[in-house]
């Protein structure tokens, strides 16, 4: 007959332990999830860095491109602002000029039949030098053309009507006075004939923008032919 033999293998701090789980259990098994914490710690670190990096390189980029269109506007505006500028001082410039072709040819046309001209003479004046001004002021605008007219007639009446035709008719864009100076309507050696002479001043030469409308003034606002002897 066999006898049973029992061995206690248990020492005697775990035969008293009530813990089901034994801390050399415990010790490895927290090691191991906190090294596994840290991996996915990192993991999820370096993919949050990954995906910020990629957004500033876009954000850059976009900067980049954007920066490179407000530049080009920027060179479209400023070149739209040169051919502007360009554009309005030949504008300038095509308003500035005396169409004397224009203003003689309706001189022509207004001569009366019993009237003929013997001598016109256009001339400019020198240019005076520039004259200091305030700041703030204008200055005085240069002096326009100067026309003198002398001819013969047979009815003084045609000198009236000539001078009246140079203020207020299609002459006025280039002269903006005329008058009969005094003593220069006379008689001519001829019998039934006289001598006259009209001086007529020019608009001067602005490259200002113009006036929408060419005032006209009449033959008594002139000053009637500024004491001219013509009868």
């Amino acid at each position: 007959m066999s006898r049973l033999v029992h061995v206690n293998l248990l020492r005697d701090d775990e035969r008293r332990g009530h813990s089901p789980i034994r801390p050399r259990v415990m010790v490895p098994m927290f090691s191991i999830l906190a090294l596994a914490g840290v991996a996915v710690w990192a993991g999820l670190s370096f993919l949050s860095n990954a995906m910020i990096a990629a957004g500033n390189a876009r954000s850059e980029q976009q900067i980049s491109e954007q920066g490179q269109t407000v530049r080009r506007y920027e060179s479209v505006v400023a070149r739209k602002s040169a051919l502007e500028a360009e554009s309005d001082q030949l504008d300038r410039f095509l308003d500035g000029r005396l169409l004397l072709g224009p203003a003689l040819a309706a001189i022509a046309e207004a001569v009366p039949e019993n009237t003929a001209l013997a001598r016109l003479e256009i001339s400019y004046p020198l240019a005076a030098a520039p004259v200091r001004t305030a700041p703030g002021a204008k200055r005085p605008p240069p002096p326009g053309a100067k026309l003198r007219i002398q001819g013969v007639t047979s009815r003084p009446r045609d000198v009236e009507d000539l001078v009246a035709s140079m203020r207020d008719g299609e002459a006025t864009n280039a002269f903006v006075s005329a008058w009969v100076p005094p003593g220069s309507f006379r008689t001519d050696a001829a019998p039934g004939t006289f001598r006259f002479e009209i001086l007529a001043t020019g608009a001067p030469r602005s490259f200002s923008p113009p006036q929408k409308t060419l005032p006209r003034r009449a033959p008594a606002e002139a000053g009637e032919n500024r004491g001219g002897n013509a009868p």
